[in-house]
């Protein structure tokens, strides 16, 4: 099983209306739904694969299914599945990294970050089940990276 360490995590971490707001620039509709990393987000992968999802990168959090936040009880910023949440969406959306990777690696984070196991499978299922209409369409599009 993979198994996954938080290294760094962002202090600055906001809305993507908010930091257009702060710099002058036109906020557009749905910008409150995404968040935007103000510094990296590192996490070690099985003792060896370092992944740093940087500065700028923006999601809109945990995307499960109501089902499975209705379970977990968490919504799609609350711990322990934000971080993990991150990475799932900047795995996904990067070149060359299989569905099957990216959903291990989620359950390894929630794992890491004390999500309890029964908890951590729910949200694991979720995105095996799920999650394919929206790896490939974050494949196709790539990272959405703010400056």
């Amino acid at each position: 099983m993979t198994t996954a360490q938080i290294l760094e995590r962002p202090e600055r971490f906001d809305r993507v209306d908010r930091v257009k707001q702060v710099a002058g620039e036109p906020v557009l509709p749905g910008d409150d739904k995404f968040w935007i990393l103000g510094d990296p987000l590192v996490v070690l992968i099985d003792g060896t694969e370092r992944i740093e999802v940087p500065v700028g990168f923006t999601t809109d959090g945990a995307s499960v299914p109501d089902w499975a936040q209705t379970i977990t009880g968490w919504g799609p910023w609350d711990p322990p599945q934000r971080w993990a949440g991150i990475v799932h969406d900047w795995l996904y959306s990067t070149k060359g990294v299989s569905k099957a990777h990216a959903d291990a690696v989620l359950r390894a984070l929630l794992l890491a970050e004390h999500a309890g196991s029964f908890k951590a499978e729910i949200m694991f299922l979720a995105v095996v089940v799920g999650g394919g209409h929206a790896y490939k369409a974050d494949q196709a599009r790539g990272p959405r990276i703010y400056v």
